[in-house]
């Protein structure tokens, strides 16, 4: 691969039409793969314990491909010029402030990551179990960074590794979850699963723990914002590089949050606690011979997905930090959450920290969307984008678009105006209707797009 090639697949320069390298199935088996690591699991439990089964798996797959539909519309526009979103961005937040946010988007994102650690080690230390083998926590630690560790290192050999990786195992997890479901159905009776509802209720009013069940769905997706191009900017035709987005993640993603849930109540109504652990799900359920070939497959699932979430955010971060090469770019971020994963502690805030990321990603989905169809038309001057010299029309404010900085700002308060994440309260009931993802999207878009009208503010932004 020459400088120009590498540079293209792992930086920032733009991919030419006759460098395009997937088609629409092998773009949907890596974003497949991206999605369906044993974090699904997780979020399926966290459902199952909001609502019951029906509204469940109504919410998981219409939620997620609801909103995928909606935000991964400039993704058409990543395809079309080979280029990543970041550097679209520049134009919505000035070169300075493109730099921020995606220095923000690293710190509040990339825990998913130390959760998809924490789940490996989790089910490796499970399956131990069952032949009497009890790890102590210091090894929990290791088995936990050895997920960053080998990830990271398929990662570093770039995205040919990651093909062949995600075209062996995509097609093995989506059997695996078809398997976990048969087994769930099989070994408890159909209606337990079927007519599921969580057993307490800390709501005064029904209806929230469904609306927030409905924003978990929303936050669940709309956390993908932030590498959404890295994959669909390698793909030939636009129409492929949209759908493999929405389908591989809304479909694949959903699918294995509906496994967890019913992995979670096959597990409650067995053992009385709900487990969202696949491993020991199948030990449980099934016999311990098909629980160890499980391991395999989750081992590689977060594996996998540690390589592509490597990919996809050094390639992020390389748009921003040009001077920075990938390779030095994926350590920075194997450092950081390895550092998450001897904390320890980022499962136990799982719906925080979901809703949190979701602060921050709905109002950046908003503004890439609002930007992308009804202020710039779809057409940006790539010379001023790409910060060429005697091209400066990017650089607004010292490097900083205030316009597009302040709708963020508005929408993290719109955000938490209704909601507070942390304390589960809700402060605004006629807004939470709408989700508090789904309200920061649309008041986030709309602020920008009025703003955008008003002669002083239209003529900033062009």
């Amino acid at each position: 691969m020459n400088r120009t090639d590498k540079e293209s697949v792992f930086g920032i320069v733009p991919v030419l039409t006759d460098k395009k390298i997937y088609g629409f199935l092998d773009a949907v088996l890596i974003l497949s793969g991206y999605c369906i690591a044993t974090w699904s699991y997780t979020q399926g439990s966290y459902l199952a314990s909001l609502v019951g089964f029906k509204q469940l798996l109504i919410g998981a797959f219409f939620g997620a491909l609801l909103m995928l539909a909606i935000y991964q519309l400039p993704v058409i526009l990543s395809v079309r010029y080979g280029i990543d979103i970041w550097i679209w961005l520049r134009a919505v937040f000035g070169k300075k402030g493109t730099a921020l946010m995606s220095v923000i988007i690293i710190i509040i994102n990339y825990p998913w990551y130390a959760v998809c650690a924490d789940l490996f080690a989790s089910s490796m230390s499970n399956l131990a179990a069952l032949f009497d083998i009890h790890f102590s926590q210091p090894v929990i630690v290791l088995l936990r960074i050895l997920c960053v560790v080998i990830g990271t290192i398929i990662a570093w050999k770039g995205i040919g590794a990651i093909t062949h990786t995600t075209r062996i195992l995509v097609p093995l997890l989506l059997l695996l979850g078809v398997i976990v479901i048969i087994i769930g159905f099989t070994s408890v009776p159909f209606d337990v699963i079927w007519d599921f509802r969580p057993r307490t209720n800390e709501y005064d009013n029904s209806i929230i723990p469904y609306i927030i069940s409905i924003e978990a769905n929303f936050a669940f997706v709309i956390t993908l914002v932030g590498g959404m191009a890295e994959v669909p900017r390698l793909v030939k035709t636009e129409r492929a590089g949209f759908w493999a987005g929405v389908l591989g993640q809304g479909i694949a993603g959903s699918l294995f949050v509906v496994v967890g849930a019913v992995m979670a109540i096959a597990m409650q109504y067995v053992t009385g606690k709900m487990i969202d652990d696949p491993t020991l799900m199948l030990a449980t359920l099934s016999v311990p011979a098909l629980a160890f070939s499980s391991l395999l497959l989750v081992a590689f699932a977060n594996i996998g997905t540690q390589a592509v979430g490597s990919y996809i955010y050094g390639v992020m971060l390389r748009s921003t930090f040009k001077k920075t090469s990938y390779h030095v770019l994926i350590i920075i971020l194997a450092v950081y959450v390895t550092a998450l994963c001897i904390w320890g502690k980022i499962v136990e805030y799982f719906g925080s920290f979901l809703t949190i990321s979701a602060c921050i990603y709905a109002p950046l989905a908003a503004l890439l969307f609002t930007d992308f169809f009804f202020v710039r038309r779809q057409k940006i001057d790539l010379r001023s984008a790409f910060c060429l010299k005697g091209h400066d029309a990017y650089n607004f404010t010292g490097g900083f678009n205030i316009v597009g900085l302040f709708c963020v700002a508005a929408g993290i308060c719109i955000s938490l105006a209704i909601y507070d994440p942390v304390s589960g309260a809700v402060h605004c009931m006629p807004l939470f209707y709408l989700t508090p993802t789904g309200a920061s999207f649309l008041g986030t878009g709309l602020l920008y797009f009025i703003l955008s009208k008003i002669p002083p503010v239209r003529k900033y932004l062009a």
